[in-house]
């Protein structure tokens, strides 16, 4: 008996269901779609992991859009969406996977299966089972119905991080008067509270305090900078906590940088102003008195001797006294 080796063949086809093609697609933009159809893609031919910035290389989007289109089909519940560390690295699981590998279904099979999930008379006319009161005021400090895979994230934080329930309802709280309210956002909240051991409401109410005085501060830069604050890139906000916090400046001494840059430039450079507040740390000036006494000290001006000194010839020296003599002729 001869043995038939069989080599593992990677489908050239990516299969979508009726379901996507009719009801969620006309509803998602175009770059969505498009984020949606590449990891059903991935995902069929057994890809282990694709990075987000893979994913907007070869579609030619924005990583930001990336991320959006992710939360988007999460929301949905085409996706389950699991973030891993505070890092950003988070686990997609295709919610429709049955069905988009197998969408050839006989309409007699579809029709038995609806048969028997049918629910009896009697089962219908019993009341539905009311939300969890968490789930019902998270949903309207989001000003929305929660999707089933957000409820299932929210009861998942109290299973995995031990947070208590006032502790999630007081994080919520916290994200949307952020205007964060996407659960990629607010599950990296989760994660930062449970490695800062932020358990009970009382340590979640310190920690909101803290970080809205931090941001306090942060937001009269930014209102200088013209920039939005529920708009601000990572890079720029670790720059705002190094200046605070690193090098210890007040708001006055960062606004008046930010004056340098703006009189130096002609605009507000973050590199610029960097510069200037490490410059200023390194000369141990702290105030705008410090400033002000700084501008005062006299600048140090090359003497004559210091300028010959680069030179590499001797000067010579005249009696132009003598010169103007033999000159005019009155040596004689």
């Amino acid at each position: 008996m001869s043995t038939i080796m069989l080599r593992p063949y990677k489908s050239n086809v990516v299969t979508l269901s009726a379901n996507f093609v009719d009801y969620y697609m006309p509803k998602a933009r175009g770059e969505y779609v498009k984020v949606y159809i590449t990891l059903l893609r991935y995902t069929q031919i057994g890809e282990d992991g694709v990075s987000t910035s893979f994913l907007a290389d070869i579609l030619g989007l924005l990583e930001t859009d990336v991320l959006k289109a992710l939360e988007y089909w999460d929301q949905v519940g085409l996706l389950s969406l699991h973030t891993i560390d505070a890092h950003g690295s988070m686990s997609v699981e295709i919610k429709e996977s049955q069905s988009l590998v197998n969408p050839l279904i006989s309409k007699s099979e579809t029709a038995k299966k609806t048969e028997a999930k049918a629910p009896s008379a009697k089962e219908a006319e019993k009341p539905s089972e009311p939300m969890h009161p968490m789930l019902q005021e998270i949903s309207m400090l989001m000003g929305r119905p929660l999707s089933s895979s957000e409820a299932e994230k929210f009861l998942y934080f109290k299973d995995k991080y031990g947070l208590s329930e006032e502790v999630i309802i007081l994080m919520v709280q916290h994200c949307v008067l952020k205007g964060k309210t996407s659960m990629k956002y607010i599950e990296t909240v989760a994660i930062n509270w449970d490695s800062q051991g932020i358990k009970t409401a009382e340590l979640a109410q310190q920690n909101i305090k803290k970080h809205e005085e931090k941001w306090t501060n942060y937001r009269k830069v930014l209102t200088y900078l013209g920039i939005n604050d529920r708009d601000v890139p990572k890079p720029q906000e670790d720059l705002l906590e190094k200046w605070f916090y690193t090098y210890g400046f007040t708001t006055d001494m960062i606004l008046k940088a930010c004056d340098i840059s703006f009189n130096t430039l002609g605009k507000v450079e973050m590199g610029y102003i960097n510069g200037i507040l490490r410059s200023w740390m390194n000369d141990d000036i702290k105030t705008l008195q410090d400033i002000e006494k700084n501008e005062k000290k006299p600048r140090k001006s090359k003497t004559r001797k210091a300028q010959n000194q680069n030179k590499d010839f001797t000067e010579r020296e005249y009696d132009y006294d003598d010169l103007e003599r033999k000159l005019l002729g009155w040596d004689k």
